[in-house]
């Protein structure tokens, strides 16, 4: 500026009628006679005799301008109060000393406002005074205006189609657009190559998902271009194969999750350093250590905005440091709003004509208009900048949008052309086409030794929705302890031979291809779309359990048989265990007895179902006992562990109520019982909740009716009903096994089979519930109840890589109406506790019932924000509360099994632990040829850690075990192989290359994580 005539936008509203009639009397002449340049002349002669405002406003903008020096100058409003400004007029700014002078021309219409530039580089830091000199002609009007800082915004832009495979397209042809989108993306951005900084273009594919698909089918010229397109950075990549539940993601789920990514960086040479999680609000907090272990540094998490996102929006443009269990493992997590910007504005003027398009030849392929700048940021930007720009807790001037069609939509051309347009007109907000990795470096460059750090599971919402398909839940579940145990498998009886990797990884991809989070249709209403996309999703589930089950078996080949009266037993976790072996009728045919290795009779016992039964004991680690079957009869004991309603097992004494079926008492051998008296809720109580309304309060007065009826406690509360028409019969009943089966009416159902089974000996207690669901599209939940006796408990769940204390170890943000956990979970006081497994159904409620969200549920306040110490938990078995994505009813029988470990002592990770796991991962038994013997391949000295996985690589040389440690301390443990001696022994980051030398004695963080690779 420096005193020079500078740029200006005039508002040009009012004509000057009124003017012209008010100035008729002073002016003397006819103004109606005379042309427009007459009428201006002489209106400019005698501009004096012209209103002139009586007054001056100033307000602040969030945009800055380019000065003529080229700086950044900011823009503020002058607004001209009790009349327009018609005289020719000069502004003259003064801050700090320097005086700018903007020259405003004769306007026959009037100035409402003016827009001025300030000095460059003023008023960003600080609050700064400015003076305001208006002079037109001997008229002045002098004024001051306290003006707030103003950040010198830049605004990056992350270009994307959200990956959500099957929601508003078959997934076939949701696969050729985000190919496409990555054709078109890496075209645009070649010709935008050229253009300023800022306004290149960059694509983001979201998931690896779009790139391992396209590389599948790529000729080797496709595949090249692509990856120089990587290089180049036209081609952003993001760590995830997909967008997933990740609560419900198993430990060793996760290498899989990151494997794509981390091949394409070894292919490209370009680190993938971020995950994005689009959609899906929340995340594990086991996620920090793994990501660590892939040299992931970032999360950058654009969820749904709207969708059943609890508390999530708490975190909105709330950055931190996700600090690991382990204390060391960290990431910078971002959640930069919901990812609707660019549909909002623009997007959904396309998305229906491509939502439920079958014929992939009528998909549009990109987005291009001749007006870039319609439909822009400009709405979205100006609301938040100015939310951010007052809010004390965003320090930052970095603001972080996501700019999507939609779902699964093609790439928006005109972005590269608006940003450019942008940047031209606005020195700030500056405007940057950007990958998310950019994003986040970005902040910790800048920020990263001021942004807050927090712990805690960030405990996602959108896990319920695994519950409206309960069949195919369960079967990802056990598809996935199967494939742990293929790979176990494989190690303890394959030594120095090549793995199966590319099947295992295949089988790994469609478990991942389970959990992504879309399942259906995104209008169940409609059949043809909905049956052809949940066809293929069931498919994933499908080819994940055949694969687990062929793996399995193909590890057990060489040594199995069809016809055998010698049974191997595996074991295949890392410690001595025991377990009831289950052998089917047609195998046991004939059979009276099973003999140990030493020939010595063990305890078995013949089914009502004509299995038999018999009890493996002291299995070794990572070993195998051989057991005989034997025609010799062997008198059975007349002692039984059922009579009537009563369940004894020489450590506990289980008692079911005739009445409602429910377990009432379990009792220990000191008399101490583990089931509340004060819920009346008891343990294993089937509830029936229709989605229309809350569960009554538990407690003695929630009574659970013995009929269908659903009748109201008030307006929004009704009770949950109860199984009718119970009957109870011992189904079970010897030395080994003894069980009572329950059978029963149940709202929902067409009937309800419950078996309560405990076995001689054994601390636990076993459930297998059968439901025969009857379709509905009615909103419905089904739970069991378990109510314990542990007085002040604390509940600590498995997670992902991590145990999380509920509510303790919560974000703020977090879900506590429902939560998922891997294996286990256990409620404790100081003397006693329960540890429990839910086998099928990994959602629980603590407390009460108090999932019943229905809807979108946008900030509704059923969500909860404290969790109070409860013993009381609820298996959410299944529902089907969502509007969209998922199948509209449930049908069949669906089983969930239950497993139960009352204890007399405070919380133990590890006895916790192998409880779990040994329910999820039971021994395995098979006929055999001819006797086993192997040694265990590896042995470990601590308790508190444990092996996740013992695994061969592709080429047989080298074994691959990760160690995953329970305590809350640092920790050492050693490792002795006592069948070989390993050439070397290197730690290596979970995609298994070899790292530094290791030794024999591994240093353990608290809940740490470490990979080996053993030559």
């Amino acid at each position: 500026m420096n005193g020079q005539a500078t740029e200006i936008t005039i508002d040009e509203k009012k004509p000057l009628a009124s003017v012209i009639i008010a100035a008729q009397s002073n002016w003397g002449g006819d103004v109606y006679g005379l042309s427009e340049v007459e009428f201006s002349t002489k209106l400019e002669l005698k501009d004096a005799q012209l209103p002139h405002p009586l007054d001056i406003t100033c307000a602040s903008t969030s945009v800055y301008r380019h000065c003529k020096d080229g700086k950044p100058g900011r823009e503020v409003i002058l607004t001209f109060q009790g009349s327009n400004l018609y005289q020719s007029s000069a502004i003259e700014v003064t801050v700090d000393g320097r005086t700018e002078t903007t020259l405003l021309p004769f306007n026959k219409y009037g100035y409402e406002t003016a827009k001025v530039l300030l000095p460059s580089e003023v008023g960003v830091e600080k609050e700064i005074q400015a003076f305001i000199k208006l002079k037109s002609g001997s008229r002045v009007i002098r004024k001051s205006f306290m003006l707030p800082k103003q950040r010198q915004w830049t605004v990056y832009i992350y270009p994307h189609s959200h990956v959500d495979i099957g929601y508003t397209n078959t997934q076939a042809n949701v696969e050729i657009i985000h190919k496409r989108n990555l054709v078109n993306g890496m075209r645009l951005a070649k010709e935008t190559s050229s253009y300023p900084e800022g306004a290149r273009y960059v694509w983001n594919p979201e998931v690896i998902w779009p790139v391992e698909r396209y590389l599948k089918d790529a000729t080797p010229t496709e595949k090249s271009e692509l990856l120089e397109a990587i290089r180049k950075g036209y081609i952003h990549l993001d760590a995830g194969y997909i967008n997933d539940n990740t609560s419900v993601t198993a430990d060793e789920e996760f290498p899989r999750y990151f494997g794509d990514a981390k091949s394409l960086e070894k292919l490209t040479g370009v680190p993938v350093k971020t995950i994005v999680q689009t959609d899906v609000p929340g995340m594990t907090w086991g996620i920090v250590p793994m990501a660590a272990q892939f040299g992931i540094q970032y999360v950058f998490a654009d969820f749904n905005g709207s969708d059943r996102i609890g508390l999530a929006d708490k975190l909105n443009f709330k950055p931190f440091w996700w600090i690991g269990q382990d204390g060391i493992s960290k990431v910078l997590f971002l959640q930069p709003g919901d990812y609707t910007p660019g549909a909002r504005a623009k997007g959904y003027k396309y998305w229906p004509l491509m939502a439920g398009q079958k014929d992939p030849g009528k998909l549009l392929q990109i987005v291009k208009t001749d007006h870039p700048r319609e439909n822009f940021i400009d709405d979205y930007l100006w609301s938040k900048l100015k939310e951010l720009e007052g809010d004390n807790d965003y320090p930052y001037d970095l603001f972080p949008m996501t700019w999507a069609m939609a779902d699964n939509t093609p790439i928006d051309a005109d972005l590269p052309d608006a940003v450019k347009s942008w940047n031209e007109e606005y020195a700030f907000p500056h405007l940057i086409i950007s990958g998310s990795t950019d994003i986040m470096s970005a902040f910790e460059k800048k920020y990263g030794a001021i942004i807050p750090s927090y712990r805690g599971d960030f405990t996602e919402y959108w896990t319920d929705g695994l519950g409206s398909a309960a069949k195919e839940t369960a079967m990802n579940r056990k598809s996935k302890e199967r494939l742990i145990q293929a790979d176990m498998l494989w190690s303890m009886l394959h030594r120095g031979e090549k793995a199966p990797r590319t099947a295992l990884n295949e089988a790994w991809r469609n478990v991942l291809m389970g959990s992504e989070h879309t399942w259906c249709y995104m209008n169940p209403n409609q059949a043809d779309m909905q049956n052809e996309i949940w066809k293929v999703k069931q498919n994933f589930f499908r080819s994940a359990e055949d694969s687990s089950i062929q793996l399995l078996s193909q590890a057990l080949k060489p040594l199995s048989t069809e016809t055998s009266n010698t049974i191997a037993v595996f074991n295949t976790l890392g410690w001595q265990r025991s377990g009831l072996i289950t052998l089917s009728a047609e195998q046991s045919k004939g059979i009276s007895s099973v003999m140990d290795e030493n020939n010595k009779i063990v305890l078995s016992q013949r089914l009502s179902t004509g299995e038999l039964v018999f009890m493996a004991a002291d299995i070794p680690a990572l070993g195998a006992k051989n057991y005989s079957l034997s025609t010799k009869t062997v008198a059975g004991s007349k002692a039984k562990m059922a009579n009537g309603n009563t369940l004894e097992n020489g450590l506990f004494k289980v008692l079911i109520d005739p009445v409602t079926g429910d377990i009432t008492s379990i009792k220990d051998k000191t008399g101490n019982d583990f089931v509340s008296k004060d819920d009346a809720s008891k343990v294993n109580s089937f509830r029936y909740l229709p989605g229309s309304g809350k569960p009554a309060a538990s407690g003695p007065q929630y009574a659970a009716s013995n009929d269908a009826s659903t009748s109201s406690l008030s307006k929004d509360t009704i009770k949950a009903s109860g199984p009718t028409m119970v009957k109870t019969v011992i189904k079970e009943n010897g030395t080994l096994v003894a069980s009572i089966l329950i059978t029963s009416k149940a709202e929902g159902c067409n009937a309800l089979t419950r078996e309560v089974r405990v076995i001689a000996d054994k601390p636990e207690i076993e459930i297998n519930n059968l439901v025969d669901k009857i379709a509905t599209t009615q909103k419905e939940g089904i739970h069991f109840g378990f109510a314990f006796d542990i007085p002040d408990g604390r509940t600590k769940m498995d997670i992902p890589w991590g145990v999380v204390e509920m509510e303790a170890d919560q974000l703020p943000a977090a879900n506590r109406n429902w939560m998922a956990f891997q294996r286990w979970l256990d409620i404790s006081n100081e003397d006693k506790g329960v540890t429990w497994c839910s086998l099928d159904a990994p959602i629980f409620e603590s407390g009460n019932m108090t999932a019943n969200i229905i809807g979108g549920a946008f900030h509704s306040p059923q969500w909860i924000q404290h969790l109070p110490l409860s013993s009381t938990i609820y298996s959410w078995a299944l529902n089907n509360h969502w509007h969209t994505n998922f199948p509209l009813f449930q049908e069949g029988k669906l089983t969930f099994r239950y497993r139960i470990l009352p204890h007399q002592h405070a919380y133990d990770a590890v006895k916790a632990n192998r409880f779990g796991l040994e329910q999820s991962q039971p021994l395995i038994a098979t006929p055999v040829r001819e006797k086993v013997d192997i040694k265990p391949l590896v042995k470990i000295n601590n308790d508190k850690i444990f092996m996740s996985i013992v695994k061969t690589s592709a080429d047989g040389n080298a074994m691959i075990i990760r160690l995953r440690s329970l305590s809350e301390k640092p920790e050492n443990v050693s490792l002795t192989f006592p069948s070989f001696v390993p050439k070397s022994i290197r730690t290596c980051i979970a995609d298994e290359v070899p790292g530094e030398k290791a030794g024999d004695s591994i240093h353990m963080l608290p809940y740490g994580i470490t990979t080996l690779i053993i030559e």
